[in-house]
């Protein structure tokens, strides 16, 4: 019989703004579906289309911490945010911690290291779900942005908080560094840390540097919600595909790169900082803007191969899985997890990170087309054979939510 009862789902919003809030909903549909009583707190709230049953939504009705008007504000409640923490404690209160788990998915934008202190106060059994790595990063993905590469500086030290290294400028980079004492030196949350779900290995590898020695982690893939279709034919297809956010860890400029030098046909989906810089340097480029899912898997339908030219440590990047699902083959760098899913010239390709002329070479073996066809139709394979379903996702969460429990 389960142990489990009640899990309370913690995440900065209570709406789809990105993959870890995604996640943070499919979790809490997925429990609330078989019976398990779920409180979603939040300090962000917006629309979404939520399946409320066995669902009960506890809001700060806060901002995000640098985009509230009162600056001050905003900044303190990202360091330590005492609003979240009293609201979450008065919840705890009301909840049987013999039968309850909290199930942590994002704090760092709103809600922040606070709601730590409250769970431990009142001696709940929490598990946490790493989908970067702002336990240990200041920036939350070991990445400097100004000189566009991977930083293997160590977090905190006195090199870390000299080196500029954040997307906007070194006013906010000495904020973090902040945000970041105060969550690891004075709430100390990695000692506070007993149970972690990975998303994958690649992330593990990495996050489990700065974890106790003794934490028990368990990988759990993302669940992704797709229905299952014929798989695609992409030797009909001619133009290649970049689906996300168009940012400069991203690697997108590296796409574009390639694209042009082979005279392809190349097609940008999503939005970004980056956008308009290089909508200008790749006027042959299709830049298609921010598209509902919907919108999205038709154009990766229509395309030849996805790239996914990554230049950060991502986590466990679903947009490979969701092109994989189609049949569509994927050509990833080899600094991300996205690496995992993919057997080089079985179900992908995979390249060197920021080399554009080995990107171009794994392009140019795409326009193949009974070499792009058996990608497509392995990959198809690989997916639909692994099971990245929700139910399953929902049974291994359960089954370690009890674990943690006994």
């Amino acid at each position: 019989m389960s142990n489990i009862k009640t899990v309370v789902i913690i995440n900065d919003f209570d709406y789809v703004n990105g993959g870890a809030s995604k996640v943070a909903i499919n979790t809490a549909e997925g429990l609330a579906n078989v019976g398990i009583k779920v409180y979603f707190f939040s300090a962000v709230h917006g629309e979404y289309n939520w399946n409320k049953q066995n669902i009960e939504f506890i809001t700060t009705n806060q901002k995000e911490s640098l985009n509230d008007k009162n600056k001050i504000r905003g900044a303190l409640n990202g360091i330590y945010n005492v609003k979240a923490k009293k609201k979450l404690e008065e919840l705890l209160d009301t909840l049987d911690k013999k039968t309850t788990i909290v199930h942590i998915h994002t704090w760092i934008k709103a809600l922040s290291s606070s709601i730590f202190s409250a769970i431990c106060k009142k001696n709940f059994k929490f598990v946490v779900t790493f989908h970067d790595y702002f336990s240990m990063c200041p920036n939350g993905g070991f990445y400097n942005y100004k000189k566009n590469e991977i930083c293997k500086y160590e977090p905190l030290s006195l090199n870390c908080i000299r080196c500029n290294c954040d997307s906007r400028n070194y006013f906010f980079k000495i904020y973090r560094i902040l945000r970041q004492f105060v969550q690891n030196k004075i709430v100390k949350i990695n000692e506070k840390i007993d149970n972690v779900i990975s998303i994958s290995d690649f992330s593990r590898n990495i996050l489990i540097k700065g974890l106790k020695k003794d934490v028990n982690i368990m990988k759990i893939s993302n669940p992704i919600d797709i229905q299952k279709e014929i798989e695609i034919k992409p030797s009909k297809n001619n133009y290649y595909i970049y689906v996300g956010r168009v940012s400069k860890e991203k690697g997108v400029d590296l796409f574009c790169n390639a694209i042009t030098n082979l005279n392809c046909e190349g097609i940008v989906v999503g939005d970004g900082n980056q956008r308009e810089i290089l909508e200008k340097k790749y006027p042959n480029i299709q830049f298609k803007g921010w598209k509902n899912k919907n919108e999205v898997k038709e154009y990766m339908k229509k395309a030849r191969a996805l790239v996914f030219p990554s230049l950060w440590y991502e986590g466990a990047p679903l947009t490979v899985l969701e092109a994989m699902a189609i049949g569509l083959p994927c050509i990833v760098s080899d600094c991300s997890a996205a690496k995992e899913n993919i057997e080089n010239e079985y179900t992908g390709l995979i390249y060197k990170s920021k080399e554009v002329e080995e990107l171009e070479k794994k392009i140019k073996k795409c326009n193949k087309n009974d070499f792009i066809n058996r990608l497509g139709l392995n990959s198809y394979k690989k997916y639909w054979n692994s099971g990245y379903g929700k139910e399953k996702y929902t049974k291994e969460v359960i089954e370690f939510y009890n674990k943690i429990l006994s």
